[in-house]
């Protein structure tokens, strides 16, 4: 039985899943990820980290005949903090486009059968200046997500595709389902520090929303319109000092404000405009998801469906469906 083994590395972790016949056979999460290159310097530590995923879930599978098997990896591991540099493609892309861009090489030190490294997508890049810097915006990884979304919830654009997380990535989807333009912002990160780091900790109690209070959301949200992020995060503080508003209620708040901010960047962007017919896909963490939907449907500017899904292992399962897209025209090809 042939098997895939898809890679997904990103910043600071690697993780390997073992497919057969579209089913997962066995998963592997090693903490290694590309900034362990820009921190010592070499690709050792990284490889390393790979080889062993890609022997664990081998090892798993009880699988000994290599020849057998199909490696396909995404991410930051296409950089060239990676494994192999792969250019970005430059939009629109498509799953067509990303089939077509994919790169076969040989790392024998990771695995003894040749990897399949699929691209990063970039916004068009002419003319790029200091002034005109946010038109720009790459990703590494989110490309094939966006591909497995459209796969396996039937995705028909125009769609506006959030992806929350350390970096939120923001993407746009055209009438052909291709990659239009992208943003990305740091809440994730920023709300991290907010959260356990900064002045706000000790009314956060070190932790994130447990549930979704809605009236709390949005009333950060609106703060954040009228007062912007900085003053509206600070509030969090005072309303610890003069309301009885509960630890998940700052929570809220605090979050309401930082999502408002992304939607704020999505309405003010000139990469990609919003049309009445628009959806919205949230994928990822429950709260952030149902969070952004309470948000995004409470804008009157932003007038399309919202859809949100917790979707596991979605760039292994977009890696997988370009990587069958490849296949379907290279066989195309040797029948003529």
């Amino acid at each position: 039985m042939k098997s895939i083994i898809t890679i997904d590395t990103g910043t600071t972790n690697t993780r390997t899943v073992l497919w057969q016949d579209g089913r997962k056979i066995e998963k592997d999460f090693e903490s290694v990820g590309v900034r362990d290159t820009s921190i010592t310097g070499d690709k050792k530590r990284l490889k390393e980290a790979v080889k062993k995923s890609i022997d664990v879930v081998l090892k798993a599978g009880n699988i000994t005949d290599h020849a057998e098997v199909t490696v396909i990896a995404s991410g930051m591991i296409t950089s060239d903090l990676g494994l192999a540099e792969i250019p970005h493609l430059e939009v629109p892309v498509g799953a067509f486009e990303l089939s077509s861009g994919m790169i076969k090489k040989s790392i024998p030190e990771v695995f003894d059968q040749p990897i399949w490294f699929i691209p990063g997508v970039k916004n068009i890049d002419k003319n790029i200046l200091p002034e005109n810097i946010t038109d720009m915006d790459i990703m590494r990884g989110e490309e094939v997500e966006a591909i497995g979304a459209i796969s396996q919830l039937e995705i028909s654009g125009p769609a506006v595709l959030i992806l929350p997380g350390s970096h939120t990535k923001i993407i746009k989807l055209d009438r052909k389902n291709r990659i239009s333009g992208s943003i990305t912002t740091m809440t994730g990160e920023l709300m991290e520090f907010l959260t356990e780091k900064s002045i706000l900790a000790d009314s956060l109690d070190e932790n994130f929303a447990d549930f979704l209070d809605k009236d709390t959301l949005k009333l950060g949200a609106k703060t954040c319109v009228s007062n912007g992020i900085t003053r509206t995060a600070f509030s969090v503080r005072l309303l610890d000092m003069y309301t009885d508003y509960s630890r998940n209620q700052r929570a809220n708040y605090l979050l309401g404000s930082l999502l408002e901010n992304d939607l704020m960047a999505i309405k003010s962007t000139d990469i990609f405009s919003i049309g009445p017919d628009d959806s919205f896909i949230i994928l990822g963490n429950p709260i952030l998801s149902q969070a952004f939907k309470v948000l995004v449907e409470n804008d009157d500017f932003l007038q399309g469906r919202v859809i949100t899904q917790e979707i596991s292992d979605l760039a292994g399962i977009g890696a997988i469906e370009t990587a069958k897209l490849r296949k379907e025209e290279e066989d195309k090809g040797n029948e003529t």
